[in-house]
């Protein structure tokens, strides 16, 4: 499947490997196809262009300070259903993440319709969720419950809850 900027694959690994990538990609604090997704993106980095290079290094830098803060959040007892709202509130109040943030979705960070903003939110989402293992507050019919705001860098995030190994993971800040 293709979209504006990604093509969707599948292939196989071996168990060995597969165990091994859920291993680290678990201590990482990121999910297992972004792990890989790094990996392949790492394998092909001296054939990209400077630019694209460039891109990947401040996306990559992003998705860490977005991870730090997450986790430097939690251990402040900030946690709760929206805590990917909070993590974004304070990433935009620091001056130097704000500017990661701006440099990589090429606009201002308040700005609608940035092309990069949507998939690079919806990543940011995710590498928060992570970074502290936390999980989707679900409706009665199984279904991720979502926040929807105005006047923010993201419309929308998944509500959360603490996952089962939730605290194994702070301890990594």
């Amino acid at each position: 499947m293709v979209s504006e900027n990604t093509t969707r694959v599948s292939f196989r690994l071996k168990t060995d490997i597969h165990d091994l990538i859920q291993k680290l990609s678990a201590d990482a604090g990121i999910d297992p196809s972004a792990f890989m997704q790094r990996a392949l993106e790492r394998a092909v980095y001296a054939h990209l262009p400077p630019e694209r290079q460039k891109e990947l290094d401040d996306t990559e830098a992003l998705y860490s300070v977005a991870q730090q803060k997450a986790r430097e959040v939690f251990n402040s007892g900030r946690f709760d259903e929206h805590f990917t709202l909070t993590v974004f509130g304070e990433l935009m109040t620091d001056l130097k993440s704000r500017a990661l943030y701006e440099e990589v979705i090429g606009a201002d960070a308040y700005t609608d319709g940035a092309p990069r903003k949507t998939p690079l939110n919806m990543y940011l989402g995710w590498y928060i969720k992570n970074a502290i293992d936390a999980e989707p507050l679900l409706d009665d019919a199984g279904k991720p419950r979502r926040a929807f705001v105005k006047d923010q860098p993201i419309k929308s995030y998944t509500l959360l809850k603490l996952g089962k190994s939730a605290s194994s993971r702070i301890s990594r800040s």
